[in-house]
């Protein structure tokens, strides 16, 4: 991380992450345990600790997303349709 990095607030909430808009400075969220370096980090620190308040730098958001779904819906293998011939 850089040491003047801006961080922007993402709520968690039912396993959907949506960014805030409050921005912070690097020294005021760096020792949260909600600080995340990275979208995977963040995934698997919402998951881990469940709805929530986290920090990402600004850079790391997805281009164009205003929401991420944080848990992809299982997919049960005896609902896929079967290939041809069996």
């Amino acid at each position: 991380m850089r040491v003047n990095e801006c961080f922007e607030e993402i709520r968690v909430y039912e396993g959907v992450a949506e960014r805030t808009g409050v921005q912070f400075q690097r020294d005021a969220v760096r020792r949260s345990d909600g600080c995340c370096r990275s979208l995977t980090e963040l995934i698997r620190k919402a998951r881990a600790a469940g709805d929530g308040t986290f920090y990402l730098p600004l850079h790391v958001w997805p281009a164009g997303t205003d929401r991420v779904e944080l848990q992809k819906p299982w997919v049960v293998m005896s609902s896929l349709p079967r290939g041809e011939g069996e």
